[in-house]
């Protein structure tokens, strides 16, 4: 099995790399900074040190050019990608819409959003049937999220972007999947807790924590089973259940109460 992994280098992409290193995977990691320091890590957890190959690879992913070239050279080194799973992206910011920086707002839709497109643009010509492209959303993109305009509108665009893709790629035999996790506790999120408002923390709290390992794991096992909608933590599930099932305006009216509470406790 050959699997590309973009943000591997820390975080979800770290992790899901040893995940996959362990199953016996060939791994290729991709990321914006120095993808060549994760290397022990992922290498350290290879089934057979002999047969399995893990190579990094600098990449942007907001540069269209830059996927589809780098992505390419993977493919001849490697071999044709059994799984691409998609995890680089951009967060650790959230205020209010009036506080928010236009600037901000632009780099998250650019790297979250349009660096989805370009990886699955740059993927794809390169995926045989069977294979699998996983996408990583947010419960942002599903749910109400306070604070976080910029990040929750990109992840929005994630997950309407993977839905138009699961439909076309259907018929090539190719899943895709998005995965859309509560608050994980990765470097983007420890970055965020340090100044992030208390009702975007009300929120996060009370759709639920999900470890690092034990997430990961739970995304790994879906995607190889091409499950669509994949959501880590049982908490998250059932807030994205109750968004679904009840009115509107009861959704509305647990939220205005959690934030109400959240300022008067601060």
């Amino acid at each position: 099995m050959v699997v590309f992994v973009t943000g591997g280098a820390s975080g979800i992409g770290l992790k899901v790399a040893q995940i996959f290193a362990e199953r016996g995977a060939d791994i290729a990691i991709f990321d914006l900074t120095p993808a060549a320091a994760a290397l022990p890590q992922v290498e350290s957890a290879r089934r057979s040190e002999r047969q399995q190959r893990v190579v990094a690879y600098r990449l942007d992913v907001s540069d269209n050019n830059e996927s589809a070239s780098v992505l390419g050279r993977a493919a001849r080194e490697l071999g044709a990608p059994d799984v691409v799973f998609h995890c680089a992206g951009i967060g650790g910011f959230s205020r209010p819409f009036e506080e928010f920086p236009a600037d901000r707002f632009e780099q998250l839709v650019r790297v979250n959003l349009f660096g989805t497109r370009n990886v699955a643009a740059a993927a794809l010509p390169l995926m045989e049937p069977g294979s699998k492209l996983a996408l990583v959303g947010s419960l942002a993109g599903l749910v109400t999220a306070y604070g976080q305009s910029g990040y929750a509108a990109s992840k929005h665009g994630v997950v309407g972007l993977a839905s138009v893709l699961r439909v076309e790629c259907k018929p090539k035999d190719i899943d895709v999947c998005v995965i859309c996790p509560p608050e994980i506790d990765t470097p983007m999120v420890q970055e965020e807790r340090r100044t992030r408002p208390p009702e975007t923390t009300a929120m996060k709290l009370f759709a639920g924590i999900v470890d690092l390992d034990e997430g990961c794991r739970y995304m790994v096992d879906r995607v190889l089973r091409g499950q669509f909608l994949i959501i880590p933590g049982r908490r998250a599930r059932m807030t994205w259940i109750m968004q679904k099932v009840l009115p509107r305006f009861v959704i509305n009216a647990l939220v205005d109460r959690m934030v109400a509470r959240a300022r008067a406790a601060h």
